[in-house]
């Protein structure tokens, strides 16, 4: 099968002319993302194959003799392969971001908390290739040596290296072209965010006592979420004094105290009256916070005992910024007390966790990392989870993550790139009615009956096993049930197709 080949400029505007013949070597697909993987070989003149790795970065489009696309994406890797040497550009080494998380090491041998450098960019780079950002990690270093890091690593990094090395056995001139899926783009750079769950559990020293009467009661951290999300969970490390069986519960109220959800109650009898543990309270409606508006997350209990009341750890360090502990008196809301450092206001250790659907989640990291799509869509999935992200993973790694937890209908979530550079998530199929037929030979065909092409292979879709008669549908589709096609590939000079 012939399929022609055609490159572009890397910002789209223009074809490039090679003068070189191109042959398709193999094509490969996903269910994550289309197009995948693709090998092309070049052949002709000696000075145009060095022109080559001009191609770099560069649009690839792959159509059949019709015109129709068959496969898009970018050239990643040019090795150029003459006399006796093999000369190679690949984008698998550039980076054109670059920012270093690092940590103090003490004398006394304990490592201090995460910090992170400024961006570093080369803008040049980054207008040529687009941007590639990377996160460096390093232990035991302080702030000079990470900023120097950085800027070296920037300096080297930035811009395309060649490798070159001699050739196993002398032979024709060519060059060896590796090409991606614009699905791996997202890749390229970092994701965080920072919102959905606002801790504190740092380990401060401190305590605060309540239910023992109306003048203390319900102790509460103020905090302003970042972002809009749903609240779900609130944790307190709490313990008894004196054997408490009561109720508690968690409550949400804005910024003047007022009441606005509670959580499911948590027996006092299940604590301990000897150790502080995390107690988690569940709100069985989770109640949508506001970007940027002042809530109170605390605990409470309804009839106060003198002999039979709660305890709650505070934070007098204050680690937690931009909030502050408080407290009811029965007639207003006061500071929570600090012992260490009287005026102070100590934070409370807690853990504030909200919850969003996984659609608008692969949506927001898609966006993040989103630098050659026009238009991103996605399915609402039905599943809620945490959407705080600090991990120092790239996009592609936190979406593929959620795209394997699925939907609310226990099918994963699958994704394509149109040749317009259109990136879709969708449901995948439901198994119990495929769309998709195999014969004994293993040629495909559409349950319409319509063979189909072997460079359209039905990637993403379920396929049933149909060259027997003895497998009578609908009564065998437990017995054979329908595959999954999750990958294929395609090799145009012998027409082979193979799938997983």
């Amino acid at each position: 099968m012939s399929l022609a080949v055609n490159f572009s400029t890397r910002d789209f505007s223009a074809p490039l002319l090679l003068g070189l013949k191109a042959d398709v070597i193999r094509l490969d697909w996903s269910a994550y993302g289309g197009p995948e993987r693709a090998e092309i070989r070049l052949t002709g003149d000696r000075e145009k194959l060095l022109e080559s790795t001009r191609l770099l970065r560069s649009p690839v489009m792959i159509t059949d003799p019709a015109g129709t696309p068959v496969w898009w994406g970018y050239s990643e890797e040019i090795v150029i392969y003459l006399d006796g040497i093999q000369f190679r550009v690949a984008l698998d080494s550039l980076y054109n971001k670059v920012r270093v998380r690092y940590a103090f090491i003490s004398p006394d041998t304990s490592k201090g908390g995460a910090l992170f450098t400024d961006f570093a960019d080369d803008l040049a780079s980054q207008t040529e290739f687009g941007v590639k950002e990377i996160l460096l990690q390093r232990d035991g270093i302080d702030e000079d040596f990470a900023a120097n890091l950085r800027d070296t690593f920037l300096r080297a990094a930035a811009w395309p290296k060649s490798t070159l090395s001699q050739r196993p056995k002398p032979g024709r001139f060519y060059a060896f072209v590796k090409c991606a899926g614009w699905f791996k783009t997202l890749s390229w750079q970092t994701y965080e965010n920072r919102e959905g769950l606002y801790a504190n559990i740092g380990s401060g020293p401190g305590i605060f006592t309540f239910g023992q009467s109306t003048s203390y009661q319900s102790p509460s951290q103020v905090f302003t979420p970042g972002a809009s999300a749903s609240l779900k969970y609130a944790y307190f490390q709490l313990r008894g004094v004196g054997d408490p069986a009561r109720d508690l519960n968690a409550q949400l109220r804005d910024g003047a105290g007022n009441l606005l959800a509670t959580s499911e109650g948590v027996p006092g009898s299940t604590l301990s009256n000897i150790s502080y543990r995390w107690v988690k309270f569940t709100f069985t409606s989770a109640y949508d916070l506001v970007n940027s508006t002042t809530y109170m997350i605390g605990v409470t209990c309804n009839t106060p005992d003198p002999a039979r009341y709660f305890a709650i750890r505070t934070d007098e360090n204050q680690g937690y910024g931009g909030g502050y502990g408080r407290y009811f008196n029965g007639a207003s809301w006061l500071n929570i007390p600090s012992i260490t450092n009287p005026g102070g206001a100590p934070d409370l250790l807690f853990r504030a966790l909200c919850i969003c659907d996984t659609g608008s989640q692969i949506s927001a990291t898609a966006n993040a990392g989103s630098q050659f799509f026009t238009r991103i869509t996605f399915p609402v999935s039905g599943v809620s989870t945490c959407p705080y992200r600090d991990t120092g993973y790239d996009c592609l790694t936190e979406i593929l993550k959620l795209m394997d937890l699925g939907t609310s209908n226990q099918r994963k979530i699958l994704a394509k790139v149109t040749p317009g550079l259109e990136l879709s998530f969708y449901e995948q199929p439901n198994p119990a009615d495929p769309k998709i037929y195999m014969d004994r030979k293993g040629n495909f065909y559409s349950n319409q009956g319509t063979a189909l092409k072997p460079y359209f292979p039905p990637v993403g879709d379920f396929a049933r096993y149909s060259g027997s008669n003895r497998i009578m549908m609908p009564f065998d589709k437990d017995r054979v049930p329908a595959c999954f096609i999750e990958r294929a590939a395609y090799w145009p000079n012998t027409g082979r197709v193979k799938i997983n």
